[in-house]
């Protein structure tokens, strides 16, 4: 994945992925608020991918020659291969969170009505919203947002 296009490639997939995965959390929280019983990690994991995709789009800016040419010194201070290590894993989290809400989102028919029946798939549903699990994601998030921050921070000061 050393090559431009691969790296290209990757960060418009994972615009793409994150922009999924907000709007599967946004449906999930809209969902969860009306049978009172969405878990506040939903909001958490939210703005993390919220600021992920942002990240993303300002890294992609970069990369296709957008945004303004940094000096080369600043270039020679970020490895490539750091760069495509902390992509690579920004791709394994997404496609696995995003494997994750679709299960989650998957156990209850959207168009079930907050009637009682609704309300006890609801249960269902946030019983299956493992908080530990989503604790992890939010830190492997974290991390991976730090390192590209800390990548875009040193090549655009």
């Amino acid at each position: 994945m050393s090559d431009p296009l691969s790296v290209v490639a990757s960060i418009a997939g994972l615009i793409g992925i994150s922009a999924k995965i907000i709007s599967l959390l946004k449906d999930l929280y809209d969902c969860g608020a009306r049978a009172k019983g969405a878990p506040d990690s939903i909001n958490r994991v939210m703005a993390e991918m919220q600021d992920m995709n942002a990240i993303f789009c300002q890294v992609q800016l970069f990369i296709v020659g957008q945004s303004k040419r940094p000096q080369n010194s600043r270039l020679t201070m970020i490895s490539i291969h750091h760069l495509v290590a902390t992509l690579s894993g920004c791709v394994l989290v997404c496609s696995s969170l995003d494997k994750y809400l679709n299960e989650v989102v998957g156990i209850v028919d959207p168009s079930v009505s907050a009637s009682k029946t609704g309300l006890v798939w609801e249960r269902v549903k946030w019983a299956a919203w493992k908080e530990a699990e989503v604790a992890d994601v939010i830190e492997d998030l974290q991390r991976h947002k730090l390192s590209l921050n800390l990548m875009l921070g040193i090549i655009q000061w």
